[in-house]
């Protein structure tokens, strides 16, 4: 059952997350209208992060605990040598990637090119015992104001879900119980990894600029289930984005052994540690006492009083103990008795829910419950990057899954709808640019597909969207932007998540001309040009052609593949491939070249002296934060 499964890894530490912010601005694609000033800090300029590598770390990570088959845990190195060692990401090869589908939809961030390793610290090496690839996988759940007293995307929390691929086990790895059980419960080579960030620290004044708390769990992964979410028992607020005291959507599930195991890491609002912390600087907010149970009156709503004849209590969730979130990543289990197991069985389910106060006394509410009749539904790929071909349609596909109370719900109902035009998104609030902003989602004739289908015997359906050329609505931005929302008939909406969509790249046809721009990367990802290959500038393109062949031919889920931001077609890429081969008979941008390298020494001194002139700008709140709320005006149509 994935990561949330009875043997399991947790570790904590901290995570980088490092992206080029230049191009979180949609305007700043628009390269008749670029300036310099667009790559400092500040909102007026490159927002938050202008020199960001795109790079995506794990750092000072560690095993916290393990868990065994039978629900026994330990957190003692000397009785499980896994406790204590290090999770770690690549060695020997570039760091993973953390990249957005699109400047106007920045809510599905993709981890690319991730290696995971379990190491044992001997000296000053590492010694990998295990080691995997981690699938590119956006994240869910983001919701923002989790922390109180911070603002903007330190605020915010996430998780990212996806499996290890490409496992290579040492060849002598040490006598571990739960490593023993794990490698007994793989199936297809794989394993699930569960990541939760927050606590992210986005002002380049402040110490440990671009890092932040993340809490992971590592599981068995089993055929035939997603890998980026669990179908499982979906808790979810019955209004807006959390419940009345700010909890919001989580998952459990209910396994085969009858324990119950729910993951609250990235459920809880969290506040700042008191100063006698020695490690994390926020734990949950007190909410009294917290239990999980069965509602023997399925009708009742968050915030309705729960008590004897209404709610049976399964047990209470410890989330005020220490180390809560990064020792036990966040999860709780409870083993069932046969008269709890009664409300969850083949003759039917109770809804799941979370009581605040003594369940047997006065007060105690709801403080948020499982979805109404306990519907679920999910979609996997929810990110697409679509290349229509010579203006003829392609097909891209994605799977559904439906279930109810954990369970595949055979030949379930599926409804999906295109959002249609949003506009505004993809801009900050502080400025005056002179592009225009384009819209997203137009046309909706671009794509094609039903507006229901059927699930399967196995509570699955493909979902094949056709896609055209959407003939380049927007002008200084390749392809266009589309949402595609999807449920089960009869589910309402506000059981998902306010960015649980299907989103889509589409990009256009680009006939294969003789030379490429590259003018436009320059300007959107300025440490290329700081580091490496200053792409505005023929004679460093021509001095790096090898290297830029190389970048541009890997894989996308490489993570040197060029461009890092990953919104680049097909055939624009061919273009540059094809001119990149050919570039000295090109005897133009050849006499570019020969006029850049004489004008060298003179550029060098000017732009020295520029940088001294210059300060680092503002820092500012940008970020997803800012994001979101274009994207809260765009629905509103304000």
């Amino acid at each position: 059952m994935s990561y949330l499964n009875s043997v399991r890894l947790v570790f904590a530490g901290q995570f980088q997350a490092d992206p080029s912010t230049v191009n979180n601005e949609v305007r700043h694609f628009d390269s008749e209208y670029f300036v310099p000033k667009y790559q400092d800090y500040g909102m007026d300029g490159g927002w938050w992060n202008p020199n960001g590598s795109g790079a995506f770390r794990l750092t000072q990570c560690s095993v916290r605990s393990v868990y065994y088959a039978d629900g026994t845990s330990t957190d003692d190195p000397a009785k499980d040598p896994v406790v204590g060692m290090r999770v770690l990401d690549a060695n020997s090869r570039s760091a993973g990637k953390i990249v957005d589908i699109d400047p106007q939809w920045q809510l599905a961030s993709q981890i690319f090119g991730m290696q995971v390793r379990l190491a044992r610290i001997d000296g000053d090496s590492a010694k990998t015992l295990l080691s995997g690839q981690y699938a590119a996988a956006p994240f869910r759940d983001l919701w923002f104001s989790r922390i109180s007293g911070l603002s903007g995307d330190g605020a915010a929390s996430a998780a990212f879900q996806s499996v290890l691929t490409d496992l290579d086990w040492a060849a002598e790895p040490p006598a571990s119980r739960f490593l023993t059980e794990l490698r007994d419960r793989i199936q297809e080579g794989k394993l699930s990894i569960r990541l939760v960030t927050y606590a992210y620290k986005d002002d380049h004044a402040q110490s440990g600029f671009t890092f932040g708390t993340v809490s992971g769990v590592i599981g068995p992964y089993r055929s035939g289930e997603p890998t980026s979410f669990v179908a499982g028992r979906r808790f979810a607020p019955q209004f807006g984005g959390a419940s009345w005291n700010n909890i919001t959507f989580l998952t459990g599930v209910l396994g085969d052994d009858k324990r119950l195991l729910l993951d609250l890491c990235n459920a809880l609002p969290l506040e700042p540690r008191s100063k006698s912390s020695t490690e994390s600087e926020y734990d949950p907010v007190p909410l009294g006492t917290l239990t999980v149970g069965s509602l023997l009156t399925p009708s009742s709503p968050e915030g309705a009083p729960a008590g004897l004849g209404s709610f049976q209590p399964i047990g209470e969730i410890p989330y005020q103990e220490p180390g809560f979130l990064l020792n036990a990543g966040g999860i709780a289990a409870f083993d069932l008795t046969r008269p709890m197991q009664a409300n969850q069985g083949p003759n039917g389910f109770a809804p799941l829910a979370i009581v605040a106060g003594q369940p047997c006394g006065c007060p105690a509410l709801i403080a948020i419950r499982e979805t109404p009749d306990g519907l679920f539904t999910g979609a996997e790929p929810f990110v697409l990057r679509i290349d229509p071909h010579n203006k003829e349609p392609v097909t891209a596909t994605t799977k559904l899954y439906a279930t109810q109370y954990g369970q595949r719900v055979s030949f379930a109902e599926l409804q999906v709808a295109q959002t249609g035009e949003m506009d505004g998104l993809g801009t900050g609030s502080v400025g005056v640019l002179l592009a225009p902003v384009p819209a997203a989602g137009i046309p909706m004739s671009a794509l094609n597909f039903p507006a229901s289908l059927a699930a399967g015997p196995d509570g699955t359906a493909v979902l094949q969207i056709q896609a055209t050329p959407p003939n380049n609505p927007r002008g200084y931005v390749d392809g266009q932007l589309y949402n595609i929302t999807y449920q089960q008939a009869g589910q309402a909406r506000s059981a998902f998540g306010p960015f649980e969509v299907i989103a889509i790249h589409l990009r256009d046809a680009y006939p294969v001309p003789e030379k490429p721009i590259f003018t436009q990367y320059g300007n959107l990802y300025p440490i290329m040009s700081k580091r490496l290959v200053r792409l505005a500038d023929p004679a460093s393109v021509y001095e790096h052609r090898n290297l830029l062949t190389l970048a541009f031919s890997l894989d996308i889920d490489d993570p040197n593949y060029m461009p890092v931001t990953r919104d680049l077609s097909q055939g624009k890429q061919a273009t540059i491939l094809k001119w990149l081969a050919a570039i000295e008979q090109d005897t133009a941008f050849m006499a570019l070249v020969s006029a850049a390298l004489a004008a060298a020494p003179a550029a060098q001194g000017e732009a020295a002296a520029t940088a001294a002139a210059q300060g680092d700008g503002e820092a500012s709140e940008g970020g997803k934060t800012t994001f979101a709320r274009a994207l809260a005006r765009s629905r509103a149509g304000v």
